[in-house]
């Protein structure tokens, strides 16, 4: 509530200003015999200045999706997301130091049975920038990318994501802000930058209820089980997740140091980010001697809980610290872009066949490359490659050695007024991908339409195959002013 309150104050000092940049008449001008202006002239550069350091933007979007068919009663068949935001810039004159804040009121809704729903009004980012030729700084709430490569990018840990909707959304509009200091030293081709996180802020997702939730539909489907118990239903049915969450303290921040150098036509970083895992660690899991293949869809779950015992306890998850070194770099040849990450993480959370978490080492590295022709195609590819060392064989979805082949290909045509595009992510050591194809028109000034699809498919034991029932069509509404 506060934050909202300092958001309100800031738009009405921005709209303030631009109402007196307007009311010429109220600013009083003294004339200097030297000056060859009028008074008419010195008022109309006067308001003009006012105005020119103030900006306002924004953009409305609606989207609809619905399942390409039902696969059980207790899926959502359909979804509806909104969200309104807008955005406000105020440049100190003769500088290029500002003020940058936005608000965000967002709604995301699962239907029509079990219904979910998450509405959020707050401030999005709201920070400070101020610089000198060798320095900048910039303090309060953002969102900072680090790394070169698209859609997966293992150096990019600094904002946590937006995990409700697993990896549907943009990756960047899976960012999540959060209030950080970053400083910045540029001295001849080196840029070193540092940044302090004081609060900590995990990435956003369900545990239960909806199709994209850890445990997706577990409770709903024990309550419709007729090979349960009453008293099993009653008991699962009475279970939360118990959040342990890092105190806000100053020596609980999360901070990092990058630096950047350009030889000749290559872009290199070197990054270190000592940080909280912004996914959680399951801690316990309150039904004993469980035993999963991975799949979560009614009938596996049923036939696994036969044979446990239940705990008097919760589902306890945490959050644990971690270390991360990363290298990353980019380059350009005519009309290819080359690009690349390597990130080396001293421990990461994955879940076991009992719906506890296990850490280990991981080493990822990215490989790229995309194409700009002439004629409006556009081609990225990359490679991506996890390595999981010491790998345990309960892990559930990952795999030692987990290649993957991921990017985008798009066309513009009709004078770029529609342009067709795919999104893809192929798993190359198992039997599982996602595909994304989409037209998107921009006939209608300041309106992007967008018309597609969500494709999974895979085994029930591997990530995508995990999400395999969730395929869907959806329709895309974006309006920037």
């Amino acid at each position: 509530m506060r934050v909202f309150f300092i958001t309100i104050l800031f738009f009405c000092i921005i709209l303030f200003s631009a109402s007196t940049a307007l009311c010429v008449d109220d600013i009083i001008i003294i004339i200097d015999p030297a000056l060859k202006e009028t008074p008419q002239e010195v008022k109309q550069e006067k308001s003009k200045s006012l105005k020119d350091n103030i900006s306002i933007r924004g953009f409305i979007q609606a989207k609809g999706a619905t399942d390409a068919h039902n696969n059980s009663g207790n899926e959502h068949e359909h979804t509806f997301y909104n969200d309104a935001r807008l955005e406000g810039k105020w440049t100190f004159e003769a500088s290029k130091n500002f003020i940058f804040a936005s608000i965000d009121s967002e709604y995301l809704w699962f239907g029509p049975y079990n219904d979910q729903d998450d509405y959020d009004f707050d401030l999005f980012e709201g920070y400070i920038f101020w610089a000198t030729k060798h320095v900048d700084l910039t303090v309060g709430k953002q969102i900072i990318r680090w790394g070169k490569t698209d859609q997966i990018s293992p150096v990019d840990n600094i904002n946590s994501q937006d995990l409700r909707e697993f990896t549907v959304p943009d990756y960047e509009d899976r960012k999540i802000p959060n209030w950080l200091a970053r400083l910045r030293l540029f001295y001849r081709k080196y840029t070193i930058e540092g940044v302090y996180i004081p609060f900590f802020e995990p990435s956003r997702i369900d545990y239960f209820g909806t199709d994209w939730a850890v445990y997706q539909h577990l409770k709903e489907d024990v309550q419709g089980s007729d090979l349960l118990t009453t008293a099993f239903k009653e008991y699962v049915k009475g279970r939360y997740v118990k959040e342990n969450t890092p105190a806000n303290t100053f020596e609980n921040g999360d901070w990092g140091i990058r630096l950047l150098r350009t030889i000749s036509n290559w872009d290199l970083g070197l990054s270190y980010l000592y940080s909280w895992e912004d996914l959680p660690y399951y801690k316990s899991f309150p039904i004993k001697n469980l035993t999963l293949d991975g799949s979560t869809s009614s009938g596996s779950l049923v036939s696994a809980l036969a044979g446990t015992t239940n705990a008097n306890e919760e589902i306890e998850v945490e959050y644990r610290r971690q270390h991360i070194a990363g290298f990353e770099f980019e380059t350009t040849v005519k009309d290819f872009g080359f690009r690349g990450e390597a990130a080396y993480f001293d421990r990461q959370p994955f879940l076991t066949n009992n719906l506890t978490s296990t850490r280990k080492i991981v080493y990822h590295y990215v490989l790229g490359v995309d194409y700009s022709s002439k004629n409006d195609w556009y081609i990225n590819i990359q490679f991506s490659h996890q390595i999981i060392k010491n790998y345990d064989s309960t892990i559930l979805y990952f795999n030692r050695n987990n290649p993957s082949l991921c990017g985008e290909i798009s066309k513009e045509f009709w004078e770029g007024y529609f342009e067709a595009e795919l999104k893809y992510n192929f798993a190359l050591n198992e039997n599982s991908f996602y595909l994304s194809p989409s037209i998107i028109c921009s006939y209608i000034p300041n309106l992007d339409i967008t018309l597609g699809l969500n494709i999974f498919e895979g085994d029930s034991d591997t990530m995508m195959g995990l999400y395999d029932a969730n395929d869907q069509v959806y329709i895309d509404f974006k309006y920037h002013f």
